[in-house]
Order: C-alpha cells, then sequence, then structure tokens
C-alpha cells in the first residue's frame, strides 16, 4: 500500500507544472526567508507591541531617530519581498517551465512578468492618472495565480517561442532573430492578459478574491460554536496550502466585542476560569493551533530534523526554524516546501483542527482555563497559551504536549516525503537528495 502511495506522488511530481512550481520554490526561498527575517525583526524588536522589544527595553536604550530609520529599513525589505514576490515567482515559473522544453527562457520569463502586471492593473476613473496596480495580486497571497500565469506563458513559448541558442559565440544577428521570434508568444499573452484584466475590473472579482481570506479569518473569531470554527480553520488552511494565504503571523485580530468581554473580565476579576465565552475561534487558533504559523510548521520543522542526514530538507529545516518558532513561518511553507504539496496536505490542514477539538475538550473539563490576555507580536508559538492566561503552569504543561502530539503525526509523513524525493531525485532535478 505504501509503495503504492509513493508511486502516486512520484507521478503526480512529474507532471510539468509541479515540476515548474517546485524549482520554482527553491529559487524562492532565500527571498521569502529574507523577508522573513526582516519582518520578525519589524515586529518583534521594532514594534512597540513586540516580544523582545519589551524584553530588551529598547525603547529605553535606543533613541527614537534610529528606531525609526530601522522601521523604515526593515520594512523596505518586508514590502518588497512580499508585496512584489508574485511577480518574481512568474519569471521564475515561465522560464523554468520553457527550460524544460529547450527553448527559450529568459523572453518568457520577462513575458510572464509583463502579463501579471497587465492582469494586475487597476483601472482608475481616468485613463491618464498614474499607474495603479492591484497590489494583492503582486504579493504572496497570490502566488498560485502568479505560478499558473508563468507556466501558462512557459507552455505558450514551448509551442511558439524560439529555441535556445546551439552556437558558442552569441551575435547580435543571434539575438535579434530570438527577439522578433518572440513576438508572437508576446503579442498573444497580452490580448490575453488585457481580457483577463478587463474581466477583474468590469466586475466584483477582485473584491470577493481579495477579501476572502479576510474574511473568513474575521469570521473565525466570532463566538461560534466548535464545530463552524473548525470548519472556517479548514478553510483558511486550505487556501495557505494553495498559495492564496497571507505571508504573516497572527492572522486573526483579536479585537471583537466577544474577545473583549473574555479580556475585560479576566481582568475584573484576576481569572479567566470563568469567562463568557471560552470557546473563541481566535483564541484557540492562537494559543493552540499556531505553533510556527500555519499548519504547525513548527511541529513539521522538528519531525524533519529529527531524521538523521543532512539533506537540503534538513539544511532549508535548519534554516527557517528561526523565523518559523516566532511564528513566521512563510519561508518554511516555501522552502520545504509545504505549498502544493500532497505529501503535507493531510496534517497540514487537520492537525490545526485536531488541537483545537482537543484544546475545547480540555477547556470544558475544566482541566485548564480560557486564554483571553493578549500577547505581545513574535511570541514563541508554543508560549502563546501560557502567557495568555497570564501565566497558568498547566496550560503550558498541555501546550507542550499538543506539540509533541503534532511531531509524532508528522513524522510518518516526513517519512513519506523522503522516499518521494529519493524517486524523484534522479528523475526530475538530477543528482541525489544530498547534493
Amino acid at each position: 500500500m505504501q509503495s503504492k502511495v509513493v508511486n502516486l506522488l512520484v507521478r503526480f511530481n512529474r507532471w510539468s507544472f509541479i515540476q515548474a512550481v517546485r524549482q520554482t520554490l527553491v529559487v524562492l526561498f532565500p527571498v521569502t526567508l529574507i523577508g522573513s527575517l526582516a519582518r520578525l525583526v519589524v515586529k518583534s524588536f521594532l514594534d512597540a507591541n513586540g516580544f523582545f522589544y519589551n524584553i530588551l527595553e529598547i525603547d529605553v536604550w535606543l533613541p527614537l531617530v534610529w528606531l525609526r530609520t530601522l522601521q523604515f529599513v526593515f520594512t523596505s525589505v518586508t514590502q518588497i519581498f512580499f508585496n512584489l514576490l508574485g511577480v518574481l515567482t512568474c519569471f521564475v515559473c515561465a522560464y523554468n517551465t520553457v527550460r524544460f522544453y529547450r527553448k527559450d527562457a529568459q523572453m518568457a520569463g520577462v513575458t510572464g512578468v509583463f502579463a501579471l502586471l497587465l492582469v494586475a492593473y487597476r483601472y482608475g476613473k481616468n485613463p491618464q492618472v498614474p499607474i495603479n496596480f492591484h497590489m494583492a495580486l503582486l504579493g504572496g497571497k497570490s502566488l498560485l495565480l502568479a505560478l499558473l500565469i508563468g507556466y501558462g506563458v512557459g507552455q505558450l513559448y514551448r509551442w511558439k517561442g524560439p529555441d535556445q541558442l546551439a552556437v558558442k559565440t552569441v551575435t547580435w544577428l543571434n539575438v535579434r532573430r530570438q527577439a522578433f521570434a518572440s513576438l508572437w508568444p508576446l503579442l498573444i499573452t497580452t490580448l490575453l492578459a488585457m481580457l483577463v484584466s478587463l474581466a477583474i475590473n468590469s466586475g466584483s472579482f477582485y473584491r470577493a478574491y481579495s477579501h476572502t481570506y479576510t474574511t473568513l479569518a474575521a469570521a473565525s473569531q466570532e463566538p461560534r460554536s466548535v464545530w463552524t470554527v473548525l470548519l472556517l480553520s479548514l478553510a483558511l488552511a486550505t487556501m495557505d496550502w494553495f498559495g492564496l494565504g497571507v505571508p504573516s503571523s497572527y492572522k486573526m485580530p483579536l479585537n471583537t466585542t466577544a474577545y473583549m468581554a473574555n479580556l475585560n473580565y479576566a481582568l475584573v476579576h484576576g481569572s479567566s476560569w470563568h469567562v463568557p465565552y471560552k470557546y473563541l475561534g481566535s483564541t484557540l487558533y492562537n494559543s493552540f493551533a499556531n505553533f510556527g504559523g500555519d499548519g504547525l510548521v513548527l511541529a513539521l520543522i522538528v519531525a524533519i530534523l529529527l531524521f538523521p542526514g543532512n539533506t537540503s530538507l534538513h539544511r532549508v529545516a535548519r534554516w527557517s526554524a528561526l523565523p518559523t518558532i516566532f511564528n513566521f513561518d512563510y519561508s518554511s511553507l516555501v522552502g520545504l516546501p509545504v505549498i502544493l504539496n500532497p505529501v503535507f496536505l493531510l496534517p497540514f490542514m487537520f492537525l490545526p483542527l485536531v488541537n483545537i477539538a482537543i484544546a475545547a475538550g480540555v477547556t470544558a473539563l475544566g482541566l485548564i482555563p480560557a486564554t483571553p490576555y493578549p500577547v505581545l507580536l513574535g511570541t514563541p508559538g508554543p508560549l502563546i497559551g501560557f502567557l495568555a492566561t497570564n501565566g497558568n503552569w498547566g496550560t503550558l504543561v498541555f501546550t507542550m504536549l499538543l506539540l509533541f502530539l503534532d511531531i509524532m503525526m508528522y513524522i510518518p509523513f516526513v517519512r513519506l516525503n523522503f522516499q518521494v524525493e529519493d524517486q524523484l531525485a534522479p528523475v526530475t532535478l538530477g543528482g541525489k537528495r544530498d547534493e
């Protein structure tokens, strides 16, 4: 049975689209890692609500002018690396796709960038106004869209684009011929992108697309039944796995009426045992299903590192561990990869639900209190529940047991992933797994 599953996954990964996706994500990993580290610095060290900002009392010894300067510097990195990540993704995916077929990849990548920019172009009331884009379509939350556009452009160049130059010495005449040979696929791509852009700007598609994720996140924090919270969390995890999530941490803001009622009760009574909304979706998720951000990725990283060896997967896990500990996990989603990887689909989607359900049951039994207190940005995931109860040690022990369970549940899938990579290595990328 296991061999059949491995063979099925290998066939899936041999699909040209998935090959292009995986190679693209490999290229994106250093970018997302630097972006995640910069986001960690901004949120945890330079924000007044940050974890290390308060522990290290940065406002006491760092002059305000230096603090503001560092905020601008590191915020610029996060905004460029994440808000324009789709542009890089589209270029690399088109480039990789065309390379499979020995075609001219450089112009295909450029065409992919122009296609994405045209699709994301935002119409205004006056056509002469400065250029404007639907930024949500250019960033990390639209990774799947950029991958699809890049792959589609690559396939178009496969059929209509010029071949790679086979000559050793490139002349100006060769370059000119290559440029003219790219005219037809560039023209076709431009016309198709214009039609898609017209559809996006003419209807309510963009509004629905850009607000779906935030709407689900907002709905999940309302005082609903546990089953509703589980379904909403499942929908969010599904979007994250497809590359349609938000590359950030703490996506569920704690600012609803129900949350404030819990917090006020805890502050007045000095205890969170009898708050009015014990099963609030936001607090259950943030306290017990947010170990390393989406899909309990911290548990996945630990499970990978428990396996012996020094493979590329181990190296990615080690490099991305630091931001992931503090719940800035986007580099892990891209680098391992988790996005569009069927091996990790089930634990990524359902383990957070298991944690939420167990936490709700333990809370109902009166073994741990609710978690209404706010925590600082960048707080390590396993400590959120402990701090959100104002230091209840039983909650900390329960959280550690949950994390141990998550690691154990991830281990079979990590083993399966290594088996799949062993089969794929000589077929798709060349070389061995540990090279």
